[in-house]
């Protein structure tokens, strides 16, 4: 695709460890969420159908900023390729799964790459698998936040940044792009040494956030 081809090279310091928003390196396999790095720039990341006329909540599940104001949205951990990894550190590969116990779709909670030929854009969903092409991605920094990068191939070389499209309805969605990222933090959940982390809420079937 044009995206694809439009690849951009990543120039991240590799084996530098990725670190929440209190200073403590991101671990693997640990819920976290991720959070706008910019105040006022959207909530947390939730899944969401792309199909808004239809009664199948599951079709098509996206991953979008949520609409509700200081929601940190649904934590994820992240499994890095390298399996002995404590650490998640820049330019590894990874996969991200949402970790919820609320989970009422067929699908994987696994994040994927969804190319949609129809609408010409390639979408950040879930249904994915753990380890595989459409299901890598990789953390780089972005000033002093962090971007998100898809990187079918276990190369920086071949990634392509993670950006936000508004859509016609307003909803914040991710997806591939050539011309921005989107800036982000990662806080780590349920901590209670953590003051700045929040509380376990009691979550509600999506996409009601």
């Amino acid at each position: 695709s044009a995206v694809l081809a439009a690849a951009s090279a990543a120039n991240a310091l590799p084996g530098k460890a990725v670190v929440d928003i209190a200073g403590h390196p991101v671990q693997s396999n640990v819920q976290y969420y991720i959070i706008p790095a910019k105040i006022g720039a959207g909530s947390g990341l939730i899944p969401s159908s792309r199909n808004v006329n239809t009664q199948d909540s599951c079709l098509n599940l996206d991953i979008v900023q949520s609409s509700s104001p200081f929601f940190s949205g649904l934590p994820v951990t992240f499994s890095p390729l390298n399996t002995k990894a404590k650490d998640v550190q820049l330019s590894a590969s990874l996969s991200l799964e949402f970790d919820s116990t609320v989970w009422l779709c067929p699908e994987s909670k696994v994040w994927r790459i969804d190319h949609s030929v129809q609408l010409r854009k390639s979408f950040v969903s879930i249904g994915g698998e753990k380890g595989k092409g459409n299901s890598l991605f990789q953390i780089q920094e972005d000033g002093d936040a962090y971007k998100l990068m898809y990187c079918p191939v276990i190369s920086s070389v071949s990634c392509i940044d993670v950006g936000l499209e508004i859509d016609d309805l307003g909803v914040r969605r991710l997806v591939l792009s050539n011309d921005k990222s989107f800036a982000v933090k990662f806080q780590r959940a349920y901590d209670d040494s953590n003051s700045n982390c929040h509380l376990r809420p009691r979550w509600r079937m999506f996409p009601l956030f």
